[in-house]
């Protein structure tokens, strides 16, 4: 049996901002990739979760839909009632990448996350973070910002996926991903710190939060 697995993180105005495990296809032009709710084994899918600390609802019923709108969390859906009643959960989106590997509706994106650098006191504080040298050779003169995701695959301009470089590194490094940069940012990468908010930190909630930031969606649709 298969379903859909959602989870319901806020309504609000109308909206249900939600996130979802997904497939997807190559980046367009534009470096984003468009993403789509990918089905589930409703029997396995619940041994994940557990792993991750979380209970869930069924979702086979409007009244079972309601309930799960006013508890939120997750929930396991069943295929047929999704199509049938809740297909605009299910459209396909097109998405940045975060740090995380995980993907964030263009739609509810800021504009700010589209722009190619910060300036400013955005550029500075970012600046501050990394100790105003490069964080690669700890040069401090003609100081720049780089995109550890480049902004060319769907990257976003934002404050965990900025590092401090500069000119001569930020030129040798030109657009290719080095997630070492990351490390020596200090900054997380490798999951959804939120996949694991209500779990024991522990090896296998890692690995399995791990494996959720790879396809997992952030988005919203109305309810």
């Amino acid at each position: 049996m298969n379903g859909y697995a959602f989870d319901l993180k806020l309504v609000c105005g109308g909206y249900g901002y939600f996130s979802t495990l997904t497939s997807g296809s190559a980046p367009d032009s534009n470096g984003l990739e468009a993403r789509k709710p990918s089905l589930v084994n409703s029997e396995v899918f619940p041994s994940a979760l557990k792993e991750l600390g979380v209970s869930y609802i069924v979702v086979n019923s409007e009244e079972s839909y309601y309930d799960w709108t006013c508890i939120q969390g997750w929930a396991i859906a069943d295929e047929k009632y999704v199509r049938q009643y809740m297909a605009h959960w299910i459209k396909k989106r097109k998405c940045l990448i975060s740090p995380y590997g995980s993907f964030t509706d263009i739609e509810l994106a800021s504009a700010s996350i589209r722009k190619r650098s910060f300036r400013g006191k955005f550029k500075q504080r970012i600046l501050d973070r990394d100790g105003n040298h490069c964080v690669n050779c700890a040069e401090s003169d003609g100081l720049t910002l780089q995109h550890v995701r480049p902004y060319s695959q769907g990257g976003e301009t934002s404050f965990r996926n900025l590092v401090t470089l500069c000119e001569r590194c930020n030129h040798n490094m030109g657009a290719e991903v080095y997630r070492e940069l990351y490390d020596l940012a200090n900054l997380r990468y490798s999951y959804e710190p939120s996949l694991l908010r209500n779990s024991e930190v522990n090896e296998r909630a890692i690995l399995r939060a791990a494996q959720f930031s790879r396809n997992i969606m952030h988005t919203r649709c109305e309810l």
